[in-house]
């Protein structure tokens, strides 16, 4: 028998500072508690509405976890937060004779947890993931509109000043003298041949492409 700690945080919940730690913490309180002790611990960085199948630590969850072994989790979404997956796995432990011990309820298979109050939690939790994806979606498109950097690539005649994107001197000279030949005509192939002879810098035609494309770019193509 061997019981296990299943801890997970969303790549957005990592950001904000969501603590695994405190997870942990719990989950071996609740044990400690119960009279039984936690064997093992397992944490991954994921996303609640990710399939079962498609999360590699928790495939090994299931496959270390044996008949009459407990999973303990801080939460009900801290399993998932798609309703059709947690009553799967609810029903596929009762067969299994493993438990699903959530520290703030119990052992949801023998402490006289129903499973309709197991559904309203799951309930819940798929519809924080939708809000939760609703307000990352509007908190980008905010942070779009100012101009705020959001990581990974920096924009070709852009860099970062206080987290947020302003016009590199160099880069937008040359961004601007696209923009301008833009205007005046040239195709793609012919800005990137001229660019090349102005300023020494080979940017391939493509890629002037998909720099005079982007949206604040094309704001800047359509002023007069």
């Amino acid at each position: 028998m061997s019981n296990i700690a299943y801890l997970r945080v969303s790549h957005q919940e990592s950001l904000n500072g969501t603590s695994l730690e405190v997870q942990e913490k719990k989950c071996r309180a609740f044990a400690e508690l119960h009279g039984f002790s936690i064997d093992k611990v397992y944490s991954e960085v994921v996303s609640g509405g990710v399939e079962f199948r498609k999360r590699p630590v928790f495939q090994k969850v299931l496959s270390n976890l044996k008949s009459n072994s407990k999973l303990v989790v801080s939460r009900l979404d801290r399993l998932s937060r798609k309703v059709i997956d947690t009553l799967k796995l609810v029903d596929d432990f009762k067969k299994e004779h493993k438990d699903i011990c959530i520290t703030d309820i119990g052992n949801i298979h023998k402490d006289g947890v129903s499973k309709i109050f197991v559904t309203i939690l799951a309930s819940l939790a798929e519809i924080e993931r939708e809000n939760i994806s609703q307000r990352v979606l509007a908190s980008k498109k905010i942070a779009k509109q100012e101009r705020r950097y959001l990581g990974g690539y920096t924009e070709f005649g852009y860099k970062v000043e206080d987290k947020k994107l302003v016009p590199d001197d160099k880069e937008f000279t040359v961004l601007q003298s696209m923009v301008n030949l833009r205007k005046s005509g040239l195709g793609y192939r012919k800005i990137s041949d001229e660019i090349k002879n102005k300023f020494g810098k080979k940017i391939y035609y493509p890629q002037v492409h998909k720099i005079l494309n982007r949206p604040h770019n094309l704001k800047l193509l359509e002023v007069a």
